[in-house]
């Protein structure tokens, strides 16, 4: 629909937000539904929704010649992506080649020989980009602009309808005593991330932590101390760098969810938590904790099972440990 009238488009456009509200999709499919709408009708040869992240572009969502590039970063203050985030307007380059404004050589190697991006607004702040690109120079008709703009704005909405539910769900997502997540937001990330690292072909890990000799001490001391000292815990993994990924998924028991890690690298992870674990002598130093990791395709079952497995393997040896010394 590159040379469609002006009227073809914005039935286009109207189909696509129908098939939206008719079906309330979440996020996701929102914007692969307007990135395939991008491309149909723009010409391009691929679409990307980037957020705003930090001092970065990252790729949020992909479609087009742009599927084999998802997670890609890129520097805000040398991209064209990044001055529409800055600048809040719908920005324009006909040959990257020649655009001081972009990135050559990741435009290269991402096969962008010309360029749309529009901002995705989001409380009152550019949150990302709708970024439509081509592989030759001079790929986009007058109208393109408007066009994009226009997907740009499907997007926003979803995205605020999307918090405006996040935030009337968030309680139902937390565990009330720790505030981590709970283990009905693990089991919706899980399969989330396991969807994605099947798609993508991408490394998925998980790191499942309990706590070794909590009961003696909850016991012993009773529940209140028992209760400090699950947020003592919690506050120990919310402080790490994987703090989005961590769950409370039983009454001493932990998960950490690691999109593009391998073993190697969950295994690293898992050591350096329980050594802060240790390190905060929790219970007089009584309590401690175990992990087991595991990586795999993305079967998000099959990842639990294993750790889990792992986890009782470490703990088996721990108490062997022990009982020979």
């Amino acid at each position: 629909m590159e040379n469609g009238t002006h009227s073809d488009r914005l039935l286009a456009i109207i189909e696509a937000q129908n098939e939206i509200i008719a079906t309330e999709l979440g996020l996701e499919a929102v914007m692969q539904i307007v990135l395939s709408r991008a491309i149909a009708l723009t010409g391009a040869d691929a679409a990307v929704v980037e957020r705003v992240e930090g001092e970065e572009m990252v790729h949020e969502a992909v479609a087009g010649t742009a599927e084999t590039y998802p997670g890609v970063r890129v520097r805000r203050d040398s991209s064209l992506s990044g001055l529409c985030a800055e600048t809040g307007r719908v920005l324009r380059s006909d040959d990257t080649a020649t655009d001081p404004r972009v990135d050559r050589e990741t435009c290269l190697r991402l096969g962008a020989g010309s360029m749309l991006c529009a901002p995705l607004r989001h409380d009152d702040a550019v949150a990302g980009v709708l970024r439509v690109y081509a592989a030759h120079p001079h790929a986009f008709a007058a109208g393109d602009e408007r066009t994009v703009e226009v997907l740009s704005g499907l997007i926003e909405a979803r995205m605020t309808h999307a918090s405006r539910f996040e935030d009337g769900a968030e309680t139902s997502r937390r565990d009330a005593l720790t505030q981590l997540l709970n283990r009905n937001a693990y089991d919706e990330r899980l399969v989330h991330e396991g969807e994605r690292a099947r798609r993508y072909q991408h490394a998925l890990a998980l790191v499942l932590l309990d706590l070794d000799g909590f009961k003696a001490v909850n016991d012993e001391l009773g529940h209140a101390a028992g209760d400090g000292i699950l947020r003592e815990v919690a506050a120990v993994l919310a402080g790490s760098r994987f703090a989005d990924v961590i769950f409370r998924i039983g009454g001493d028991e932990f998960a950490i969810v690691l999109p593009e890690t391998d073993l190697y690298g969950a295994e690293a992870a898992a050591e350096r938590l329980v050594m802060q674990i240790a390190a905060a002598a929790l219970g007089d130093g009584r309590v401690t904790a175990s992990w087991g990791a595991a990586a795999g395709d993305g079967d998000p079952l099959a990842l639990h099972e294993r750790a889990d497995w792992a986890l009782l393997a470490s703990k088996e040896r721990r108490r062997d440990s022990f009982d020979l010394g």
